[in-house]
C-alpha cells in the first residue's frame, strides 16, 4: 500500500511539472483571477517560474510572458494555462521557436521572426507591411517572403529600426532608435550593431546686446566664428540639424538649455557634443540675454553640467569665454528636469539655424571623423579665465582674446610637432588648450589664465588641418 501511494505521488509530481501545475503562492501583483497580474509558480518549495499577463478565471489566458526557472521563456498568447495562438519560445541558450501554438504545442512554426500576417501590399516579392509572431510591425521590401532590402521595423517595446535587411535580419547601413530617445546609426551585420559613424552635435551661444546689462562688443562675432569653423571641412562639416547658433535675443536662459537638452540627447555613444558660450559671466553662472541684472534668469554652471553629463555622447567639450568662468564646478549638478518643470509655470518658445554641403572634400571629412577611433572619450571643460578673473575683449583683435586664440587653434595654429619634428593633421584637446593658454596669458600680460577641467582623453581630436 505504501509503495502504491508513493507511485501515485510521484506520478502526480511528474504530471505537475509537465503542465506547470502550481501550488498557490499568492498573486504578487494585479488581478490574477480576471485581469492582468503577476504570479510565481512553485511545486512544493521548488520555484517553477513567473508569469506576467492576462488571467481568465484564474488561468493564464490572453497575452502574457512566462519565464521558467531554467531561464527559458514563452511570450505570446495563452488559453487555459497553455501557449495558444501567436507566440515565441526562447530557450536558455537563445534558440527561438515562433509561430502559431495550440494547447502548448507549436503547430505552425516560422523561421526566426518570419511573416505571420500580411497587412498590406506584397509580402512575398515586393513592398509590403506585415506583423510577426510577437506583434512587431515591418514595412518595406520583401524577397521570398523575408525582410530583404530597405525597411522599417517598429517593435512592441517602442524601439524602431530603419535601414537595410537581409534574410530577416538587420544587415547593412541603418539606425536603431531606442524608446528612451537614444540612436545607434551605422553598420549592422546579421542583426547586430557592428560600427557607428561618429557625429558632432553643437550649441553655439553668443550674447553682446544684453536686455538689462552692460553690452559687449565682440561676443556674437566670436560665436559666429566658432559656428563657421564647425560648418567648415576642418570642423567636420557639421550639418544643420546637428548644430544650433543662438545669438542675442535668441539666447535666453530657457532657449539655451532647451536647445542643448534637445540636441545633446540625440547623440549616441560614439558622438561628440560641444557647448560654446561667449558673453558675460559671474561666479557659478553664465549670463544669458534675459539676465535681469540681479539673480534672475541665470544660466547656472550646474545646469549646463547636468545637460552635458546626461547625454550618452562619448566625447563632451564645453568651451566658455566669460568672466569668472573658471568657477565652473564639475561636481555640481542642477537637474534639467526640475528646471524645466519650474519654467513651464510661465511658458516658453524654442528656435533653429542653416547649412551647405560639398562633394570634393569627402575624404578630408572622413579623415576627421576617423581620427576619433580608439579614443577613450570623456568630458573636457575649457574656461577663458580663472574664477577670480575677468575675460578681456581686444579692439586690436576685434574679438574676445580667448575666443580669438581658440579659433586660431582650431584652424591649425595649435598643431604641434612630435619628437621627430613631424606634424599630423589632427589637432587634439591637449594641443588646443596648450596653445590657447600660452597665447592668452602672453597677450594679456598674465592678467588672464585659461583653465581646463574634467576627465578626458588628451588625444581627443577637435579639428583637422587643411591639405
Amino acid at each position: 500500500m505504501n509503495v502504491l501511494f508513493s507511485l501515485i505521488t510521484l506520478m502526480l509530481l511528474m504530471f505537475c511539472s509537465l503542465t506547470i501545475c502550481a501550488q498557490d503562492k499568492g498573486c504578487l501583483e494585479g488581478n490574477c483571477q480576471n485581469g492582468w497580474g503577476v504570479y510565481e509558480y512553485y511545486i512544493a518549495d521548488i520555484y517553477q517560474g513567473r508569469y506576467e499577463g492576462q488571467f481568465v478565471e484564474g488561468n493564464r489566458s490572453g497575452k502574457g510572458k512566462f519565464v521558467y526557472a531554467n531561464l527559458s521563456k514563452y511570450e505570446g498568447n495563452w488559453l487555459e494555462g497553455k501557449p495558444h495562438g501567436p507566440g515565441a519560445k526562447t530557450s536558455s541558450r537563445g534558440l527561438v521557436q515562433s509561430g502559431l501554438w495550440e494547447a502548448g504545442k507549436l503547430v505552425k512554426p516560422y523561421d526566426g521572426q518570419r511573416l505571420l500576417e500580411c497587412i498590406a501590399g506584397n509580402c512575398k516579392e515586393g513592398i509590403g507591411k506585415s506583423k510577426d509572431a510577437l506583434g512587431n510591425i515591418y514595412s518595406g521590401a520583401f524577397t521570398a517572403g523575408q525582410y530583404h532590402g530597405y525597411g522599417e521595423m517598429r517593435y512592441t517595446n517602442g524601439d524602431k529600426y530603419k535601414g537595410y535587411w537581409q534574410h530577416q535580419k538587420a544587415h547593412g547601413q541603418g539606425s536603431y532608435y531606442f524608446n528612451n530617445g537614444h540612436v545607434n546609426t551605422g553598420k549592422f551585420v546579421l542583426g547586430r550593431f557592428a560600427s557607428n559613424q561618429m557625429k558632432v552635435w553643437a550649441v553655439i551661444v553668443g550674447v553682446a546686446d544684453y536686455l538689462r546689462f552692460s553690452k559687449l562688443k565682440y561676443t556674437t562675432q566670436d560665436a559666429q566664428n566658432v559656428y563657421g569653423f564647425l560648418r567648415s571641412v576642418e570642423g567636420g562639416a557639421v550639418p544643420e540639424d546637428q548644430i544650433k547658433l543662438l545669438l542675442d535675443h535668441n539666447a535666453t536662459a530657457f532657449n539655451i538649455m532647451n536647445t542643448a537638452a534637445d540636441l545633446f540627447e540625440q547623440a549616441d555613444s560614439n558622438d561628440l557634443i560641444l557647448f560654446y558660450f561667449a558673453g558675460h559671466g559671474k561666479n557659478g553662472a553664465f549670463l544669458p540675454y534675459d539676465y535681469d541684472g540681479k539673480q534672475g534668469n541665470l544660466l547656472h554652471h550646474g545646469l549646463v553640467n547636468s545637460v552635458l553629463k546626461d547625454s550618452p555622447a562619448k566625447y563632451k567639450l564645453c568651451v566658455v569665454d566669460a568672466c569668472h568662468s573658471g568657477s565652473f564646478d564639475l561636481g555640481k549638478i542642477i537637474s534639467y528636469e526640475n528646471y524645466l518643470k519650474s519654467y513651464h509655470q510661465s511658458g516658453a518658445e524654442t528656435l533653429a539655424s542653416a547649412t551647405r554641403s560639398t562633394l570634393d572634400i569627402r575624404d578630408r571629412i572622413k579623415a576627421y571623423y576617423a581620427s576619433f577611433e580608439g579614443i577613450k572619450g570623456g568630458l573636457a571643460v575649457i574656461m577663458s579665465s580663472a574664477s577670480e578673473e575677468i575675460s578681456l575683449e581686444a579692439n586690436k583683435l576685434k574679438q574676445g582674446v580667448f575666443s580669438y586664440y581658440f579659433v586660431q587653434a582650431l584652424k591649425g595654429a595649435a598643431n604641434a610637432a612630435d619628437s621627430s619634428g613631424k606634424r599630423d593633421k589632427v589637432i587634439n584637446i591637449n594641443e588646443i588648450f596648450s596653445f590657447v593658454e600660452k597665447n592668452v596669458r602672453k597677450f594679456t600680460y598674465g592678467f588672464q589664465h585659461p583653465q581646463i577641467y574634467g576627465q578626458y582623453d588628451e588625444k581627443m581630436p577637435i579639428s583637422l588641418i587643411k591639405n
